[in-house]
Parts: C-alpha cells; structure tokens; sequence
C-alpha cells in the first residue's frame, strides 16, 4: 500500500467481479474499501486479511455509502445479479448521484456488454443503460466498462459438460467474446491508474474470442476427452427469453460488436486466453461442471 493514494470504494467485493476488483486494486498498492452485508462473513474476513477496509452496510443505507465515500479517490460500481430491474437502476443511480456529490475524482460503472444505446423496452435488458445514461449526465469524471460473456459463464453446472458436451449461445462456426473475471480486475486497476487516458470512455472488454468449434477443442483438450459443442435449441431458446435476448445480441447486436483484443493486451498485458483460464482459475469450476449432473432445461 502506498502513502500517496486515496481509497478506492468497492462495490460488490465479497462477488465476482468486485472480489477480482479489490484484489487488484490491493496488488497495484490502492488503499480499498469495500461495502460488506456482513462483515464477519467468510469472504469479508478474506478481504480484510488482504488489507481492505470493511464498511458494514447494503444498498440501502445511503448515509453509511456517503460516509464511506469521504476522502476517497475513486469508487467501482457493480450490482449484483440478483435485483429486480427498478432496484438495480435505483441502486445504480443512488450510487452514482452520491459519487457526486462527495467529490469522487474517478467513478467506475460496470455494466454489461449487452447493453446498447437504443432502449429495448424490456426492464430487465434496459436497467444497465438507464444507469448508463444517468452517469454520463452527472458532473463526474466517470468510466464505463462493459464486459463480453464471461468465461465462467460455460462452465455453469448443468450445461452438458458432465454428458460430454458444451451447449451454449452461438453457432459452431460463430464467434463470441469471452472475458475472464479475473481480468475485470486488472481492467479496473489500468483505468484508476490513468484517469486522463480513461475518463469519459465507454468500452467493452474481452479477453479471448473463440468459435464454436474453437471452444469444442478447447474444452476438449481441457478435459482430456471429447466435448462436443453444440447450440443450444430452438425450443430452449423460445422458454427462456434471457438466453434469447443474448443469442439473438450476439447474431446482430451489441454481443457482436467487435473487440479490439490487441488494444486490451496493451491495457492489461496479462490478458487470459480461454486456454490459460481453463488450465488455471477456471480449472476447479470446470472439472466440477464435468461432474455435476443437470439439464439444460
């Protein structure tokens, strides 16, 4: 930890992407707070044996998120996945508008790589731009990141590794974008770093990009046997509408944006392959997928 820099706030750090935040955030020497339900839990008490400040708390207690904001440099912005569409822009917003108003010289938003600037209509879809939009209106050096399908997304129980198949969103000759969790962190901790470079910017992040044959192999050399890719159905597509949502973004909406991959190298030179994750952090997931029974309805 350095002597020089103001914390950072964390959102979401005893998660995914906040944990892979907090983590980095330590690594690159930023003092960190992080905003806890329980700070006695287990992954709370991991993170304050790591060096990070715990602010005991939730999304609701507006005055205990203004105080934990005082004096810091910065503030990372994540929701969790789990809030209804009105909680998840209300919180958003909240967070933001409180950023503001305390001073906070960078704010960081992530959103999702799904939302686009043209409104859907549907509450759920359009939570991430409406929080999106509010940011950029406020008095606030901010940025936005919106990170592609995560890694961790394929490895899920209960998508057909343990039956010797990977059934996910594109065709077997379609590609998509694939970010690893744990380079959401080192994203975080380049764009703190460089508040003149990144504030302003709306950017989507990936780390790999893979076909779906391309992703057959992999998995395959992973496991040391044949997985066989496939798409999911027609029909499970149709009962599902969050899986279409997201198939139909990747055929022709922001999932098929391009990703300039080599631009993220230079932003994050540790960049993961899918190879290396499959061989490393996201080894223990996988070889539990491929052990776990399930179905894909």
């Amino acid at each position: 930890m350095t002597d020089d820099k103001r914390p950072i706030l964390v959102f979401g750090a005893t998660g995914r992407q906040g944990g892979s935040v907090a983590r980095a955030l330590v690594r690159a020497g930023w003092p960190v707070r992080a905003l806890v339900l329980d700070a006695t839990g287990t992954a709370s008490l991991k993170l304050r044996d790591a060096g990070v400040e715990l602010v005991q708390g939730s999304f609701e207690d507006r005055d205990i998120i203004r105080s934990a904001m005082k004096g810091a440099y910065g503030v990372f912005s994540v929701l969790p996945g789990n809030l209804t569409a009105e909680d998840e822009v209300r919180h958003g917003i909240a967070i933001a508008d409180i950023a503001a108003e305390t001073g906070i010289e960078h704010f960081l938003y992530s959103s999702g790589a799904s939302a686009g600037d043209v409104l859907t209509g549907v509450p759920r879809f359009d939570a991430k731009p409406r929080i999106e939009a509010h940011v950029r209106d406020l008095p606030i050096t901010a940025t936005i990141i919106r990170p592609m399908i995560f890694m961790e997304m394929l490895v899920r129980p209960g998508f057909g590794l343990d039956q010797g198949r990977l059934v996910s969103l594109i065709r077997r000759d379609q590609a998509i974008y694939l970010t690893a969790v744990e380079d959401i962190g080192k994203f975080a901790a380049a764009v703190f770093a460089d508040r003149a470079r990144f504030g302003g910017k709306t950017m989507k992040i990936a780390s790999d990009r893979a076909t779906g044959r391309e992703l057959e192999l992999a998995f395959s050399e992973a496991a040391g046997r044949q997985i066989t890719y496939e798409r999911f159905s027609d029909d499970v597509l149709a009962a599902n509408s969050d899986l279409a949502h997201m198939a139909k973004s990747l055929e022709d909406g922001p999932l098929s944006e391009v990703v300039d991959l080599d631009a993220m190298r230079k932003i994050n030179p540790e960049l993961l392959c899918l190879h290396s994750w499959l061989a490393g952090s996201g080894c223990g997931a996988f070889q539990a997928a491929l052990g776990t029974t399930g179905s894909l309805k």
